[in-house]
């Protein structure tokens, strides 16, 4: 990466890409500042985890779970950050801020290895640095803000498996899995582009096997010490808890296709006896009481999947809770029409023939893969926003090839008339 950053220097692109991320600063810091936010549900646990780690306490949520929720953000993120800077919110806020610079970047360096150029690379990085929710975001302790930088250097090794595959490259790519697994597990549904790069690559199968086995070898090697605590704390290899509880929350009597409470199910009156049992083993009846809806109510259980998707991909057009002022409806307003420019000029990619490549049928499958996955269980506007930057990049790719394909336009126009 160092390398990179120092042969950057010397191309046209250092400074305006410099420009690009100062304004994504800018952007970044006008949030933290204007956006006064206490954390609340899922970043109460985050926070606990992370000052229990520092403590010696160990890592344990505010409900006395020691595995509900993914250890990665907290350990990777809160806890050098309080240890370093001090247990300060705006110590989190800033570690977002350098995460969000880190996922500028690697916008560029994504859009840049799927083909983009000049004009497609900054246009991808700059949508990033100026979408609106990677900046508010940042002030939540959430774990995509982590999620994101992850999942867009999986996708960059995924790019470059397609067109050189390499054990140096296998290798990190095997580093980033590790790290998703314990940050969103989610975002494991990548593991079938980086299949589809390596069967692009121009390999023999034995190679292809083994640039694929080193993958999951070096996952398991970063996964393995926190598989190995939770099965010396609470009886399991897993890397979380949540799996049976959030496939239940997305699959019963009273599902919606969106988040719910547990108190608003089947379940709710019985939550607190299950939950005395053990959180593997209130997981595990929360999974199979899931998988019994399904097959029970196939047909409906497709048509919640269907709505998921539609769920996912629904413009921003919700308003926040209570009355919200003047400058937050100006604020949602600018949201939802980044939102649907990004999204529309990214489905164009689609007719644009010069992008019908492996390149964007990767980034494609991306998008596929990471819908799909979410059908399963439920939607949060917030879980779309690590599948965000890969919009982004595809829009910039499209705006590029169009801009290109109106410049040779006009050109031979003013040949033929000349």
């Amino acid at each position: 990466m160092i390398y990179k950053v120092k042969m950057l220097q010397k191309t046209p692109d250092y400074f305006p890409l410099m420009a690009i991320i100062a304004v994504g600063i800018a952007v970044r810091v006008a949030a933290i500042a204007g956006f006064n936010h206490s954390p609340q549900s899922d970043e109460l646990a985050y926070q606990s985890m992370a000052l229990g780690l520092i403590g010696g306490s160990g890592i344990i949520d505010n409900m006395g779970n020691y595995a509900m929720y993914n250890v990665g953000y907290p350990l990777f993120v809160l806890a050098p950050a309080f240890i370093i800077f001090g247990e300060y919110l705006l110590v989190a806020k800033l570690a977002n801020l350098i995460l969000g610079v880190v996922s500028i970047f690697l916008c560029y360096l994504t859009a840049k290895e799927a083909g983009a150029g000049r004009l497609g690379r900054l246009l991808a990085a700059a949508a990033w640095a100026i979408y609106l929710p990677a900046s508010v975001y940042g002030v939540y302790l959430a774990k995509e803000n982590l999620m994101i930088p992850l999942m867009l250097g999986v996708i960059w090794c995924a790019s470059r498996l397609a067109k050189d595959p390499t054990w140096k490259i296998s290798a990190v790519c095997g580093v980033l899995f590790g790290l998703l697994a314990l940050t969103g597990s989610a975002a494991l549904a990548l593991v079938g582009l980086v299949v589809l790069a390596l069967m692009l690559g121009h390999i023999s199968f034995p190679q292809r096997l083994g640039l694929g086995l080193l993958i999951l070898l070096v996952a398991m090697v970063v996964t393995t010490p926190w598989l190995a605590r939770n099965w010396r704390v609470i009886g399991a290899p897993v890397l979380n808890t949540n799996g049976g509880f959030n496939l239940y929350l997305g699959n019963n009597p009273a599902a919606t296709g969106w988040f719910m409470s547990i108190a608003d199910t089947p379940r709710g009156p019985t939550w607190s006896e299950l939950r005395l049992g053990g959180e593997v083993q209130a997981s595990e009846i929360l999974k199979q009481e899931a998988i019994s809806w399904i097959k029970a109510h196939p047909s409906e259980f497709l048509s919640l999947a269907f709505k998921k998707a539609v769920y996912f991909w629904t413009p921003p057009f919700h308003e926040g809770k209570g009355q919200g002022s003047t400058f937050e409806t100006i604020v949602r307003v600018m949201w939802l029409t980044q939102f649907l420019v990004l999204v529309a000029v990214a489905i164009l990619s689609l007719a644009v023939l010069p992008l019908r490549n492996s390149q964007l049928a990767i980034l494609w499958l991306a998008i596929a893969s990471y819908t799909t996955l979410h059908m399963l269980f439920y939607v949060i506007f917030r879980y779309r926003e690590p599948i965000m930057p890969i919009v982004v990049i595809i829009a910039g790719l499209a705006v590029e090839s169009l801009i290109a394909a109106r410049t040779q336009g006009l050109k031979k126009i003013q040949i033929k008339f000349e």
